[in-house]
C-alpha cells in the first residue's frame, strides 16, 4: 500500500463510512452465521480475501482492476451463498480469492 490516499480509502473498505458498511461489518454479519467450531477458519479466509479486495479497490480509479460495481456483485454472491450453507459459502470465498489473485496478476 503506498499513497496516503490509498490507505484512507483502504481504511474506507474495511470500516466503512456513515453510509456504506465496510467489509468488517460485512464479515462480522457473515460470521454470525457460522458454528463456532467453524468461525476461525471462516475468519481468516475473509481476512485474506477483504485485505486484497481492499488494497486493489483503494488504487486510483484509472488504475485499478476491481470496481465498486465489482464489490456489490461479490457481495451478493458471498450473502446467496452463505444462505446455502458452510460448505457453499467456503467454496465461495475460495472461488472469489482465486478470480482476485487472478485480476491482479
Amino acid at each position: 500500500m503506498g499513497t496516503k490516499r490509498e490507505i484512507e480509502w483502504y481504511r474506507k473498505f474495511q470500516e466503512g463510512t456513515f453510509l456504506i458498511r465496510g467489509w468488517q461489518s460485512r464479515k462480522k454479519e457473515i460470521l454470525g452465521a457460522i458454528p463456532a467450531t467453524e468461525k476461525d477458519t471462516v475468519d481468516e479466509l475473509l481476512d485474506k480475501l477483504g485485505e486484497k479486495i481492499g488494497k486493489e479497490w483503494a488504487r486510483a480509479r484509472h488504475v485499478r482492476r476491481i470496481d465498486t460495481a465489482t464489490l456489490q456483485q461479490w457481495g451478493d454472491r458471498l450473502r446467496k451463498s452463505q444462505k446455502k450453507g458452510l460448505d457453499m459459502l467456503v467454496a465461495e470465498i475460495r472461488e472469489l480469492d482465486t478470480k482476485v489473485d487472478e485480476i491482479i496478476a
